[in-house]
């Protein structure tokens, strides 16, 4: 039987209170996130994206019961220092019983940067938090502690030169919330980043959806005109679309994904590696089925130029996450064995610390131990070169 070696593929991290005034350049401190109060006292993210604060409650209290989980009224005091300090993340894996981590960015926040029409604070922003990534977060253990390099949103050019210097920097990937050329549509205009990563040896992350910079900006316009609140809770109706809402998200990816597998990306760059993450898995074979369907019924009058079916792709060049998937893991061999990896999310509200690897078994452990192991850990490790 494998060893099984648990890689959690998709965890995050909640921003420290001083990261802004510790990693971002003084000329930029009046447009940096601010730490105010939610309405219950809580901690909370003051941002660019609209609306009310965006409170800490769901996403820094890890372990705590189902039943006493809560949005509003969480402080940093109340929350666990692993979600915010290195060397105590490595604490908690090990009582997790974890041997790495891939660390995605809190995309509220990436989102105040990302969509500001400053071409300069853009650029802050995502330094200030990469840098803050490297030097302090994974700095106990980079080797465990596996940080991606978020990409900027305000062109080619910058989005290869940021690839680029994040490989030079020791980053075992990347990852894109935009198109990288900056378009609302990938393009061929995206082509020489895609080039980059294969040239680098990067593979390239997308968390869940694609959401362009002059969309963000339009977002933020509308929701301050609005007065949007985020996971409004105030009626029945509206506490169901909120946590309702939470549980489909692979809705948001589906689109972005087809794109990348009708337009010839991976004939152009056989090698590129796309990791899409917080997706899950079950709902994939149908899709792979339809696409494939689509495909051999319109690709003469669709001047398709992709030279195989759609699925074929999938499987040679792609790669998702998933948390609870039951529905997944019992159609692991149509997802593919080699294009599915485990998750906790930790530390969002959804995971199961300190009980990831209970489980791990309950759900995988019917499951040979060769395909367990890779699903676990092994294929993290092998697409994002954690023994290089």
């Amino acid at each position: 039987m494998a060893e099984q070696r648990i890689v959690d593929a998709d965890c995050h991290i909640l921003e420290p209170p001083d990261i802004w005034k510790n990693w971002l350049h003084d000329k930029h401190q009046d447009k940096a996130p601010k730490l105010v109060k939610d309405p219950a006292g809580g901690d909370a993210w003051l941002t660019a994206v609209g609306g009310q604060p965006d409170p800490i409650g769901l996403v820094s209290t890890p372990g705590m019961p189902f039943d006493e989980f809560r949005w509003f009224g969480v402080t940093y005091d109340e929350a666990r220092t692993g979600c915010y300090n290195g060397e105590a993340r490595l604490v908690d894996m090990d009582i997790d019983g974890v041997d790495a981590e891939v660390l995605f960015p809190p995309q509220r926040t990436m989102s105040h940067f990302l969509g500001d029409d400053d071409e300069d604070f853009v650029l802050a922003g995502v330094d200030a938090y990469n840098n803050f990534l490297f030097e302090e977060f994974c700095a106990p253990d980079p080797r465990r502690l596996v940080g991606l390099a978020q990409m900027p949103s305000i062109g080619i050019d910058t989005a290869v030169d940021a690839l680029r210097k994040a490989k030079a920097r020791g980053a075992k990937g990347v990852i894109i919330s935009n198109w990288p050329s900056g378009g609302d549509s990938l393009s061929s205009d995206d082509d020489p980043f895609w080039a980059a990563a294969v040239d680098e040896g990067i593979p390239v992350s997308i968390h869940i959806n694609i959401i362009s910079r002059q969309q963000r900006a339009a977002g933020r316009k509308a929701a301050a005109t609005s007065g949007n609140v985020l996971y409004d809770m105030s009626s029945e109706a509206a506490r169901a679309k909120a946590i309702g809402s939470m549980s489909h998200v692979f809705s948001m990816t589906a689109g972005s994904m087809t794109q990348m597998l009708f337009s010839g990306v991976f004939d152009r760059y056989p090698e590129l590696q796309i990791c899409w993450i917080e997706t899950g898995v079950g709902w994939l074979p149908h899709m792979l089925e339809s696409i494939d369907d689509r495909y051999w019924r319109n690709r003469s009058w669709g001047e398709l130029s992709i030279k195989h079916p759609p699925s074929v792709y999938w499987h040679r060049n792609n790669a998702a996450s998933f948390i609870s998937d039951r529905s997944g893991i019992a159609m692991r061999h149509a997802v593919g064995i080699e294009n599915m990896m485990w998750s906790s999310d930790y530390p969002h509200h959804g995971n199961d610390w300190p009980y990831s690897r209970k489980v791990i078994e309950e759900t995988m452990g019917q499951i040979p131990g060769e395909e367990k192991a890779q699903i676990v850990g092994g294929n993290a490790a092998r697409i994002w070169h954690l023994d290089d």
